[in-house]
């Protein structure tokens, strides 16, 4: 995502609390937050299968763009490709297809998220495929079975903040939440 959409993408995502204290910033990222190298992964350069977009329901719902991210290079924990798509105003959807078998997952806790309220200092772009549609909230790459996922995962309040998650046994799992409540006001 160029440098120039992240200000207009933080005006149209942005509330009157955007740059307050409820927003998400670079600054919430702990010292001892889980790094990439922790999780390490053997990149895949081989042929892809073709995605099995027929046995889950969630998948033949979104058949189109999964058939279009098969075709994608892994990207993600060696030989997987993770999958985005945009669902709405700042809100994205999620699948992590399997390269070797074609298998698509839709991980549970992290199907979608929803960047409202995160600074664009944490918005960052990369050099990964043009389908990408995260707005840069999601950290992953090719050798690292870790996903840093920024915002609110599942549009749950519970979730919103920074969570990093380990692809294992073909499914997420967080191991750790660093939360970041909305304050409510009275008006």
């Amino acid at each position: 995502m160029s440098r120039h959409i992240l200000p207009a993408l933080a005006l149209v995502l942005g509330s009157p609390a955007a740059f307050g204290a409820d927003t998400i910033r670079l600054s919430d990222i702990p010292k001892d937050a889980p790094r990439s190298q922790d999780y390490p992964a053997k990149p895949y350069d081989g042929p892809n299968a073709i995605a099995d977009v027929r046995s889950d329901p969630r998948s033949r719902m979104y058949r189109t763009q999964l058939r279009g991210w098969a075709t994608e290079k892994p990207n993600f924990a060696g030989h997987y490709i993770l999958a985005t798509w945009g669902c709405g105003t700042g809100c994205t959807q999620i699948a992590v297809i399997d390269a070797l078998t074609g298998k698509v997952f839709h991980p549970a806790g992290a199907r979608t998220n929803s960047v409202a309220d995160v600074h664009e200092e944490l918005l960052v772009g990369g050099d990964s495929s043009p389908r990408r549609a995260d707005f840069g909230a999601l950290q992953y790459s090719v050798d690292s079975r870790l996903l840093v996922l920024i915002g609110t995962p599942e549009e749950r309040a519970e979730n919103r903040g920074i969570s990093y998650f380990v692809w294992e046994s073909d499914s997420l799992r967080r191991v750790r939440l660093v939360p970041k409540a909305r304050h409510l006001t009275k008006h």
